[in-house]
């Protein structure tokens, strides 16, 4: 009988030892025979291996790819850019989803509300105001139709338009595009019928007298109501034409005040550049992600 206790088992030989293991090798020669013919065994294996197969080396990825690199769905489809019957196309239910969006009152109002500065203008043909307060009403007509794109209902921001390819950006500018137009539309019509039924200024004198005011007022009001809310950009643009109205007053206290904004109250390259430009950052504007919930 063995006074040490039981030989150890192969894999205490061979695995990691421990203190009782290397205690019981220190004195069994029986079970260190067995180790060292392990560690002999396990080196011979090493050897033969290495002749074999000699060194191994990891191959790169694209070697395991192999063919699989030039495969038809391991390639990038770029997507078709469409033509211009196709962008035509695009563009078109974008207008006729923008209109649908809009206020149903917005349309009628507009309309009898350049056929009141048209009657009104018409009435006062004998005064020399008569392009002013045609401007002014005009100018109150295009404010009304550029605030209602920014309805907080309205907002592409928190429309479907989001998760489409179409960003809200380019969604409002589309908005504002189609109200501009037909605001214009409209007054250029308007200030050629009051013209030809005897108003007191003729039609580029009636067009001036509308044209930059509205434009800019507009656009002040558009600004204000993207970075803030409608109610600030109504707010704006209702200063806007009360100091547009005082600047042209002829005299008084009120003209001293809208003077401050005379230099811009009229229809100029760099008053509808400066639209231009404001136009421009309230496009930007609608980049910006918009997480407010609009209440129901």
């Amino acid at each position: 009988m063995n006074p040490l206790g039981p030989h150890l088992a192969d894999d205490q030989l061979v695995g990691r030892r421990d203190d009782a293991t290397r205690l019981h090798l220190g004195a069994c020669a029986d079970c260190r025979a067995r180790a060292e013919s392990w560690q002999h065994l396990a080196a011979a294996a090493r050897q033969v291996s290495a002749e074999l197969e000699g060194t191994i080396r990891t191959p790169s990825f694209d070697r395991l790819l192999g063919d699989a690199v030039g495969m038809p769905w391991a390639t990038a489809e770029v997507a078709a850019r469409p033509d211009w019957r196709g962008s035509l196309l695009v563009a078109a239910a974008l207008v006729r989803t923008q209109l649908q969006l809009l206020p149903r009152a917005l349309v009628p109002l507009s309309v009898l509300g350049f056929v009141c500065c048209l009657l009104l203008a018409v009435f006062t043909k004998q005064s020399a105001t008569a392009p002013t307060v045609f401007g002014l009403g005009v100018t109150l007509l295009f404010q009304l139709g550029t605030l209602a794109a920014c309805l907080p209902r309205a907002d592409p921001r928190l429309e479907l338009f989001s998760t489409l390819p179409i960003p809200p950006a380019v969604v409002f500018a589309c908005r504002l595009a189609v109200i501009l137009i037909a605001d214009t539309a409209l007054a250029l019509l308007a200030s050629m019928l009051a013209s030809e039924f005897g108003a007191a200024a003729d039609f580029p004198t009636m067009v001036a007298g509308w044209l930059g005011p509205a434009m800019f007022a507009s656009a002040v009001g558009i600004v204000c109501a993207v970075w803030r809310s409608a109610q600030v950009g109504a707010v704006a643009g209702g200063v806007m034409w009360l100091l547009g109205a005082a600047a042209s007053s002829a005299t008084g206290p009120v003209q001293r005040i809208g003077a401050l904004l005379e230099p811009l109250w009229s229809t100029s390259l760099a008053t509808l550049l400066i639209a231009a430009l404001l136009l421009v950052v309230a496009v930007v504007g609608m980049s910006r992600p918009r997480y407010s919930a609009v209440a129901g």
